[in-house]
């Protein structure tokens, strides 16, 4: 026959049980308020975004846009606006309405109307090459760029004219329902407008 224990050593046993029970208990309980309050962290915040331009540098830092980034950003932004043809302007305007601010999309709009309606009428088509970009003014939410191009001007098939082009392009992060989206333009100078007599 085997000899019990007395009450005592089973109540310390059991004790020391419940102790490392609790203690499991309550690891396991901040481990999951710490993975909670981190997914509701990435959730209210969104995940960290890396802004790279095409065979940009191979470090970023997430939340910052670059030189590089925002330079690039705005050059295929200009060459896009300004380079068309008669049977291409309205998709040309499509790509640059995605691409602006949502305060500016009215007001581009009608422009981009009367443009159009300018295009059809004397067969203008235009096209950009930029000469130089560079970041003349940087905020922790917006970066404006200036470009230099030159704008070739066509009117029925026959080249009109070449003439310099100066832009100076505000750049800010787009977020659409609390995420990051991409870039958008939020501010539009160019000179000189486009015209069918030139300046």
């Amino acid at each position: 026959m085997t000899k019990s224990s007395p009450p005592v050593n089973l109540w310390g046993h059991l004790t020391a049980k419940a102790a490392r029970l609790e203690l499991a208990v309550a690891a396991l309980s901040l481990t999951v308020l710490l993975l909670g309050g981190t997914l509701a962290w990435y959730a209210l915040h969104g995940l960290p975004v890396y802004y790279i331009p095409p065979g940009g540098p191979g470090l970023s830092q997430p939340g910052v846009i670059g030189d590089a980034v925002a330079t690039d950003y705005a050059s295929r932004w200009l060459t896009s606006r300004y380079t068309f043809t008669p049977a291409t302007v309205k998709t040309a305007h499509a790509e640059i309405l995605a691409a602006l601010h949502p305060s500016l999309t009215v007001a581009f709009k009608a422009q981009a109307e009367r443009e159009a309606a300018l295009v059809k009428e004397h067969q203008l088509a235009t096209q950009v090459a930029i000469t130089a970009a560079t970041v003349t003014r940087r905020t922790p939410t917006q970066l404006t760029v200036t470009l230099e191009a030159r704008r070739t001007v066509w009117i029925g098939g026959q080249q009109v004219r070449e003439e310099p082009l100066q832009a100076e392009l505000t750049v800010v992060p787009w977020w659409s329902q609390g995420h990051p989206a991409g870039l958008v333009v939020s501010k539009v100078g160019i000179t000189p407008a486009l015209s069918v007599s030139g300046p």
